[in-house]
């Protein structure tokens, strides 16, 4: 199945491994370091108008970052 993370913007959700909230996982030195070497390698993608609130690591080692809180999204991936 498919969930929308961003305006028409759909992932399949089997190949999500996690969803993060930034204010709480950016805290810890290991995480801030993933996010960093991912960054240079240009895979994280930037779903945002506003401020950033969580992040979906994705099975090919991607991340978007969103604006949608980490319980929201949790919300549209139950109903799957």
């Amino acid at each position: 199945m498919y969930v929308e993370i961003f305006n028409d913007f759909l992932i399949e959700s089997k190949d999500v491994l996690g969803i993060f909230d930034l204010d709480n996982t950016t805290t810890n030195k290991f995480t801030n370091d993933f996010l960093n070497r991912l960054q240079k390698e240009n895979k994280i993608t930037y779903l945002i108008s506003d401020i950033p609130k969580s992040f979906i690591l994705m099975s090919d080692g991607s991340v978007f970052v969103v604006e949608l809180s980490s319980q929201i999204l949790k919300k549209r991936f139950e109903f799957i």
